[in-house]
């Protein structure tokens, strides 16, 4: 089945359950029906836990994918997450991967109601609630490793959702969980195209359970491959729908995950992002370092901030930028010491920042984005400008976060270690290096070594980026980070660092000087203030790598061999997401990201 562009839509436009309450149980108004009632737990377990042999699968050690076409309130979620965690104690299973789909999701008040009705599942709701966030639409990543779940939750409609999905085997469904409306007004969700979707994306002995017993659905189930049966329903519902796909059919049948070992080249963001991600499965990794410490490149500054270029086209990069900014903002809150959210402060200072602000501005997200006039910014900042404060953001500890990503057992760190390349001893990977040094029997390998990426796949751009840190009393003193036509960041130990340049042709990777001044002045007459000068000026350099096409590389280039590059000056927004993506490749976990957004940001996209 060919992989599908994701249909691409404005990422922040919001669409949720559009409900009235009756007798304290929420009843859809598009649909005219009811979401659950006050016996659900029982039902859910009838209709959807026991048909799919939740159990059977949890003591034999299984794998389980489960599919959910339906979102909802998130019911049939926190009564599996609460089985589930009472079950799967000494199973074995490292994860339970938990897909969703729905076009519109929940507010977090009207999640506190279903706390209301069933206060046997407040501890999962809460646990939930802590992570549910409602930033943008399209995939999120939610993880609950107290529960050992993974959740994806793909906010769009049902075909779209299944379609994005395809082109992926680590998205192969175990155990769907058919929970639309009636069939009969809702009938998008039951057509051939899902039922369709279903069968390619369905795991060999696949199950299903459905609340509906209509004759189409039926029909449609056993017309793509599925053995459909009609057994009694649950309370007053004569009837339900239970089946399996049929063996006859050749679906691909993915073992059990093993325990991977993995060797990851470099050490920045993405690759600790990687390592980060792939411990999640229980793998082993290593990585390798050529400096004599982690994080030796950009993701080694002394503090940063994520300042993310959001949009509201339908393009993959307006997509990505949105979806790895709030998943890199949550991963980043969850490490001590290393993050402050403090929000992050954009200033116009020319006609295109003003025009972005103004965008920003009419998306109406006053729970992301807040403005600013002159006269506060005067007040507030002690420059008169116009402005606009995203709310979720702020600055980081880029080493630290680094070192607190690859802080586990599971990960081993070598430095002083020169790539060299790898070759396949049978069905395992050496690794080598300039020192000759060769280390052998990994099963898999992530190149993530920023310009080192030239020699295997092409379409890179490099240049030069060099900050300056200023020493002493400075004429701003800010409690967040500020950008306009570059940027200052809120004093730390008594500097205060501005940046970046971007320098396509430089000789080396020096600092300069004079480079520096020009900064310093640039900032100077961006926000209308007096910076000292160079007697108390500090200065840092390092690459950036970029792409022909602004998108990052991230995928695999050959069997066993992943990569990620060309995060150009966004690396601390792309790399958490990027870095699960391609560990998720590995671990055969489900997609973070689109199969659209995949094939946008496929490593060998400019191969001749």
């Amino acid at each position: 089945m060919p992989i599908h562009h994701s249909c691409f839509k404005n990422p922040f436009e919001e669409k949720h359950q559009d409900v009235k309450w009756e007798d304290g149980f929420p009843y859809s108004n598009e649909y005219q029906d009811r979401f659950f009632q006050d016996a659900a737990i029982a039902e859910i377990k009838n209709i959807f836990i026991e048909p799919n042999e939740l159990l059977e699968r949890i003591r034999n050690g299984s794998q389980i994918h489960i599919g959910e076409l339906g979102f909802g309130f998130g019911l049939n979620f926190f009564v599996t997450a609460k089985f589930w965690h009472e079950n799967n104690e000494n199973s074995g299973i490292q994860n339970l991967e938990y897909i969703a789909i729905d076009e519109a999701l929940p507010t977090k008040v009207q999640l506190l109601k279903i706390i209301n009705a069933f206060p046997e599942l407040e501890e999962i709701c809460n646990i939930f609630l802590e992570s549910y966030d409602l930033a943008h639409n399209d995939i999120q990543r939610i993880y609950f490793p107290s529960l050992k779940i993974r959740l994806t939750l793909i906010q769009n409609d049902i075909e779209s959702g299944l379609k994005n999905l395809l082109g992926f085997k680590n998205n192969q469904i175990d155990a769907w969980y058919l929970d639309g409306f009636d069939p009969n007004k809702n009938k998008s969700m039951w057509s051939n195209s899902v039922f369709q979707y279903i069968e390619f994306l369905s795991a060999k002995n696949a199950t299903f359970g459905t609340f509906t017993s209509a004759g189409f659905v039926k029909r449609g189930l056993k017309k793509f491959s599925f053995e459909v049966h009609k057994v009694k329903g649950f309370g007053k519902k004569r009837h339900k729908l239970i089946g399996r796909k049929l063996l006859s059919i050749d679906a691909p049948n993915i073992p059990p995950n093993k325990k991977k070992k993995i060797a990851i080249i470099g050490s920045g963001i993405a690759a600790c992002s990687a390592a980060y991600a792939a411990i999640q499965n229980d793998a082993q990794v290593e990585i390798f370092e050529s400096a004599d410490d982690i994080a030796a490149g950009a993701s080694g500054n002394p503090v940063a901030a994520m300042y993310p270029r959001f949009s509201a086209n339908n393009s993959p990069y307006s997509f990505l930028t949105a979806q790895s900014y709030f998943f890199a903002e949550k991963i980043y809150a969850q490490v001590p010491n290393a993050y402050k959210n403090t929000g992050l402060l954009f200033s116009h200072s020319n006609d295109y920042q003003k025009e972005w602000i103004e965008d920003m501005k009419s998306l109406n997200r006053e729970d992301l984005f807040q403005i600013i006039d002159k006269e506060e910014m005067k007040k507030l900042y002690g420059f008169e400008s116009h402005g606009l404060i995203v709310k979720k953001g702020g600055y980081l500890f880029p080493k630290l976060i680094c070192k607190e990503m690859t802080a586990h057992p599971n990960i081993k760190i070598s430095c002083n270690h020169h790539f060299d390349g790898w070759d396949k001893n049978k069905s395992k990977l050496d690794i080598h290096f300039l020192n000759q040094e060769k280390k052998s029997g990994f099963d898999d390998l992530i190149i993530a070594n920023g310009s080192g990426l030239t020699k295997y796949v092409s379409g890179l751009k490099i240049s030069k980026g060099q900050l300056v840190g200023l020493k002493g009393e400075q004429p701003i003193d800010l409690d967040l980070p500020i950008n306009s036509a570059g940027y200052i960041l809120p004093k730390i130990n008594n500097i205060t660092w501005i940046g970046s340049t971007h320098e396509r042709e430089f000789d080396n990777m020096d600092i300069c000087h004079m480079t520096g001044q020009k900064l310093i002045e640039r900032t100077n007459r961006n926000f209308k203030i007096n910076l000292a000068g160079s007697d108390t000026m500090l200065m840092k350099a390092h690459l950036r790598i970029g792409s022909k096409d602004r998108l990052p590389l991230a995928g695999k280039i050959e069997e066993n061999i992943y990569t990620i590059g060309a995060l150009g000056s966004r690396g601390f927004s792309l790399g958490p997401l990027l870095g699960d993506y391609v560990a998720s490749l590995i671990n055969n976990s489900p997609s973070p990201i689109s199969s659209g957004l995949a094939l946008a940001i496929e490593p060998l996209r400019f191969k001749d």
